[in-house]
């Protein structure tokens, strides 16, 4: 039977280890977990040990903090990873760190999102270059669970992705905030004002996803001249709305490079 180890009971790793078990059920599910206390709050469905005991056919996914992962890998037997597929959800440590520190390049890269707790994460996943293909494959799968996977060559895009994908829920509902206040201003209550601004994202979100249609399609398709929408959207423009929006994915992809070193 295929095993996968999660390493880390916090937010993300919780979440994936519901998605393997709900949406994986013929795998094998270990979370190590250090604090009995939490180990005691797990999901019974999984297999909650208090440390990491390597089997060559892992697929072992580390979801603890970064500062945490020295500590983690000095603790591994020599070899402990040479014939396992690691995949790091930890913010900010490249492929090289984790190669030299596991003693593997077997090791891949994800970036999840917020969105992850309801299934709906855009996941950017990044192979190093001594992935097999199976083994991308295996991390694929194995975070499909959680939401949608792209995958990437090129490690450098991580940055961006981290912007785009892993602040982009936050970003969003900053955004998504002015529409609430606006319709509570107007008159709708709270819950009200949410189930229209949630339901205008969400439905936004689907048509966007059809064949052929583009953020700039469908806003020139709605805006008829000297219509509603033309006008808001010619004021968004006055107020230089898409300039101070790339501006703040600029201002993210850099401090994701920072944070990297």
């Amino acid at each position: 039977m295929e095993r996968i180890v999660v390493v880390g009971a916090g937010h993300m790793g919780s979440v994936v280890v519901r998605g393997l078990l709900d949406g994986m059920p013929q795998v094998e599910v270990v979370i190590v977990e250090p604090s009995a206390e939490r180990r005691a709050t797990l999901d019974s469905r999984a297999e909650a040990v208090a440390a990491y005991e390597p089997r060559p056919d892992d697929l072992l996914v580390l979801a603890i903090p970064p500062q945490a992962f020295d500590s983690f890998a000095d603790g591994l037997p020599h070899g402990a990873c040479a014939e396992t597929i690691v995949v790091s959800i930890m913010a900010g440590v490249r492929l090289e760190t984790l190669a030299s520190a596991l003693g593997t390049g077997r090791v891949l890269r994800a970036m999840p999102n917020l969105a992850s707790r309801v299934g709906q994460s855009m996941t950017v996943l990044c192979p190093g270059e001594q992935v097999p293909a199976a083994g991308v494959d295996r991390a694929k799968a194995a975070l499909s669970v959680i939401g949608k996977v792209l995958v990437v060559q090129d490690e450098s895009l991580l940055d961006a992705a981290t912007a785009v994908a892993g602040s982009g829920p936050a970003l969003v509902a900053y955004l998504a905030q002015s529409f609430t206040d606006f319709a509570r201003g107007a008159g709708f209550t709270p819950d009200d004002a949410l189930l229209l601004t949630t339901q205008v994202l969400r439905g936004t979100a689907d048509v966007l996803a059809e064949p052929a249609v583009t953020p700039q399609s469908l806003y020139r398709q709605a805006s008829t001249p000297n219509g509603t929408t033309a006008e808001g959207i010619a004021t968004l423009r006055e107020h230089r709305v898409g300039e101070s929006v790339r501006t703040a994915l600029e201002a993210t992809t850099e401090r994701a490079r920072e944070l990297a070193g």
